[in-house]
């Protein structure tokens, strides 16, 4: 029985990551639950002993891209930075997870094709699922980054007079910035460039005085 169990959860291992690398590559709609299984060296029949549909296996592809994103805001946490600097140190692991994780390459695709619309209409600081109930790329990081800003309102790191909808206007600009000079191609270090840009421009108006001095606005040397 265990060793059922254990094969059947390397099959289950094989198709998550065989299908996010055919989202990464081929998108949500392009890709084929055939293109899939093969792939992932694995029959239809066993694909569809673990997954009824293709909207299933992209679910467990895009939980796997949560995962990622929450790893990436615990390790940051625990460095004891500010969080300000979390926010900003946050958008830098997110252009390098878009670059080299297929996890969050793949969700972000499946959920451009999925569930067409504007980046702005989402509101930072929200989680907002799928209407399936399927995790939303989107609202997961501008969640997670507007919930590090309301921190830092908290904490004296804002200016009072920023609105909300001001503080996270930066941020849902990074975010959205970084998926399209991702999908460009390009080089990273020009992303962090551009990166370092928008947060010189932008900091000044939103941090407060003590809270603009704690920052640094390039890439971290270690995440």
């Amino acid at each position: 029985m265990a060793g059922r169990q254990k094969r059947s959860e390397r099959t289950v291992e094989r198709l998550v990551v065989a299908a996010a690398e055919q989202f990464a590559r081929h998108g949500y709609v392009r890709a084929t639950l055939a293109d899939i299984s093969h792939h992932a060296g694995v029959t239809k029949g066993a694909l569809f002993f673990h997954f009824s549909t293709k909207d299933e296996v992209a679910m467990a592809v895009q939980e796997r891209g949560r995962e990622v994103m929450e790893r990436a805001v615990l390790q940051l946490e625990a460095t004891g930075r500010t969080y300000l600097q979390l926010v900003v140190d946050l958008t830098y692991e997110l252009g390098r997870l878009l670059r080299e994780n297929v996890f969050v390459r793949a969700s972000v695709r499946i959920a451009r094709e999925r569930e067409p619309g504007d980046i702005g209409g989402i509101v930072v600081g929200r989680e907002p699922p799928g209407d399936d109930g399927t995790p939303d790329f989107y609202g997961q990081w501008l969640g997670r980054l507007g919930g590090l800003l309301d921190e830092a309102r908290r904490a004296g790191e804002l200016g009072r007079s920023v609105a909300e909808s001001s503080a996270r206007t930066p941020v849902a600009a990074a975010v959205s910035g970084l998926e399209t000079l991702t999908w460009l191609g390009v080089p990273a270090d020009e992303c962090e460039t551009w990166l370092a840009d928008l947060w010189e421009l932008t900091l000044p108006a939103l941090a407060s005085e003590d809270g603009l001095r704690a920052v640094r606005t390039t890439a971290p040397s270690v995440l």
